[in-house]
């Protein structure tokens, strides 16, 4: 029997979820091709009557469209017009895919695990190949931890790896009994990898948002045991998450600070070849608690540096560092004089990673968390002493909020239109004379600093209330992926501006729409909210 056109358009509706799930971790340009033939589909369905009314009932959908109707209303006081049309594309998976999902048919349990499963799938094909580029299998070289993301931004990527884990969890745990020994085995194993990857990505906001996420969970199943000793019992791991964390850091940054003992009389003046050294000891940098700027040879170091590469001494490393610098750091990160003999005990792989621009040899650590972390701390340790800021990730994160609170409490009523925020920065950078070149002066990294700025007090609730109260509003929060995600969500807005990007606007509002508007829990059999939906199949248990 032939395929109704209703059925036609199910069926391209549902491939074409699945088409937006794989495309996250790997294109932002078929994720948005996915997206425009989605909404291509739900227009030439037709239907409109039908749909208005489903829409017209749902309040959970309705609230969450504030988000991007405030967009809208925000360009009435924005004076950058271009500037507020360009945000407000990015906002359009806001309004379009959860309009879309909560007027499809539901989707049967069997079609919702599956785009999950394919999403997990694809994150998992996307990180291998990652670590194919690491290991050279893929041509092409890795500068930095960021380039281990090879299709979209690595933060970006990173929320992805932590919603997997989510996934997986969901599947081990949760459904463990309705999926085959198979499944099983896959879910374990990239529950596994995805933990590795994190650490080898090593993004930081990554990591925190997986320890947040654990932790609020956890906290959430407490809740749920009944015995009060089971309680308590099950109480200590979930303290012992942020209790760990915070002696793991607390470790780290005594580490870093503990640092040789300097007597300047005790220095040596020439090397053993008889040249003499130049001593900095008012120069405070240190690497791994050692002194840098002691015990420097220029004349061997540039002799014997010439014997082991192509790159000149005086010039730059690949990644546009002093070369120089780079080498010198590098030794005092090793305990070894800046001169021939201490260059001499360098290894071949040493020397190409200080080509690459690597600074101390604990970066070349890739499966350990406190190399990351080091580099924080060396960060924010160098700004205290004064060295610009540019290139700094976390440092420059920390002055984008000092920004962001300047201008935002200059327009609290109102914020200043979601148009004009580009321009605030500008204006603001340029009054305080910013120590930050042009090209890294960004703005906001923080997604509720950012809805403050644009749209003041007032906007920043709305937009809050629009986010949380829809999982109530849709009787979803007893669903675990779906309390899930959006604590994932809310927690990576702290360090970013999830929704402000093309892939972080399409990764939440598909997961949210999927998992607030998607599938048909058991508990809303019962309820009146959505059971007008129709379906094209029994409603099946979660």
């Amino acid at each position: 029997m032939p395929l109704t056109r209703k059925q036609i358009h199910e069926q391209v509706y549902f491939y074409l979820l699945i088409l937006i799930a794989i495309s996250l971790p790997l294109s932002v340009y078929t994720t948005s091709m996915f997206m425009i033939l989605l909404s291509i589909n739900w227009v030439v369905e037709g239907r409109y009557r039908e749909k208005w009314e489903m829409a017209k009932g749902n309040r959970a959908l309705q609230l969450f469209l504030l988000i991007f109707a405030m967009h809208l209303v925000g360009l009435l006081w924005s004076d950058d017009l271009a500037y507020g049309l360009r945000v407000l594309r990015i906002k359009l998976p806001l309004l379009s895919l959860p309009l879309i999902i909560a007027t499809s048919p539901f989707l049967d349990m069997r079609r919702f695990r599956g785009i999950l499963l394919l999403f997990s799938l694809a994150v998992f094909v996307a990180s291998m190949a990652s670590v194919l580029k690491l290991v050279g299998w893929i041509q092409g070289g890795i500068e930095g931890y960021r380039d281990l993301s090879l299709f979209i931004h690595h933060i970006r990527f990173s929320l992805m790896v932590v919603m997997s884990l989510l996934i997986s969890v969901y599947f081990l745990f949760i459904k463990r009994s309705s999926i085959s020994r198979l499944e099983r085995i896959y879910h374990t194993a990239v529950f596994i990898w995805f933990l590795v990857f994190l650490v080898l990505l090593k993004s930081l906001s990554g990591i925190v948002v997986a320890g947040l996420l654990a932790f609020f969970l956890l906290l959430r199943a407490l809740f749920e045991i009944r015995d009060p000793v089971f309680r308590f019992m099950a109480l200590v791991p979930v303290i012992m998450i942020p209790l760990f964390s915070i002696l793991y850091i607390s470790r780290a940054v005594e580490k870093y600070y503990t640092i040789d003992e300097l007597v300047v009389e005790d220095l040596d003046q020439y090397t053993i070849e008889g040249n003499p050294y130049v001593h900095d000891p008012e120069n405070r940098e240190i690497e791994n608690g050692h002194y840098v700027w002691i015990h420097v040879c220029d004349e061997e170091l540039e002799q014997e540096w010439n014997k082991v590469s192509e790159l000149d001494y005086g010039g730059r490393t690949t990644n546009g560092n002093s070369l120089r610098t780079t080498l010198i750091r590098f030794l005092a990160s090793k305990d070894l004089r800046k001169d021939e003999g201490g260059l001499r005990q360098l290894s071949q792989a040493e020397v190409r990673a200080i080509e690459r621009g690597t600074g101390n040899h604990i970066y070349l650590q890739r499966f350990r968390l406190y190399p990351r972390i080091y580099e924080v701390i060396w960060e924010f340790d160098r700004y205290g002493m004064g060295f610009a800021p540019n290139n700094k990730s976390v440092v420059q994160r920390y002055l984008y909020i000092q920004a962001s609170w300047s201008i935002a409490r200059e327009h609290l009523l109102f914020g200043v239109g979601n148009g004009d925020v580009r321009q605030e920065f500008k204006l603001y950078y340029d009054a305080i004379d910013s120590p930050l070149v042009e090209n890294q002066r960004g703005s906001v990294n923080n997604q509720y600093l950012s809805g403050l700025i644009a749209f003041g007090l007032g906007g920043l609730v709305i937009f809050l209330v629009a986010l949380v109260a829809p999982l109530f509003l849709a009787h979803r929060q007893r669903s675990f992926l779906a309390s899930g995600f959006l604590i994932l969500i809310m927690i990576s807005m702290l360090s970013g501006g999830t929704l402000d990007c093309d892939t972080g606007a399409a990764f939440g509002g598909f997961f949210y729409s999927l998992f607030l508007f998607g599938p048909s829990f058991p508990w809303l059999k019962s309820d009146k909210v959505g059971t007008e939906r129709f379906t094209t199949s029994e409603l099946a248990d979660e």
